[in-house]
């Protein structure tokens, strides 16, 4: 997981990712370094604030890629879904409905 380092992840965020997921979440971010690092930058560039957070509690969620995160927030509303996950991270929940 030290490539999260490169992302501006600091060791404190990464060793609280480690504990809060599971060994296989551990493992398929590895196998996926691409793919989460694309998401942690997607999600970066539309403005989301909670990366940290979402790191920590949802990691499916850069799990996912850019595409189909892109996919979701294009959907439902890329500005307001934004505005809501950063006004509280528990909004981050409207991505799995769509």
């Amino acid at each position: 997981m030290d490539f999260l380092l490169n992302c501006g992840i600091s060791e404190d965020i990464l060793r609280k990712v480690e504990v809060n997921n599971s060994k296989q979440t551990i493992l398929d971010a590895e196998w996926n370094m691409e793919r989460v690092v694309s998401s942690i930058d997607y999600l970066s560039r539309i403005g989301i604030k909670q990366i940290n957070k979402i790191l920590i509690n949802r990691f499916d969620i850069v799990l996912r890629g850019e595409k189909n995160l892109k996919e979701k927030f294009e959907k439902i509303g890329t500005k307001e879904l934004v505005d809501k996950i950063n006004k509280d991270i528990k909004n981050i929940c409207y991505l799995d409905k769509y």
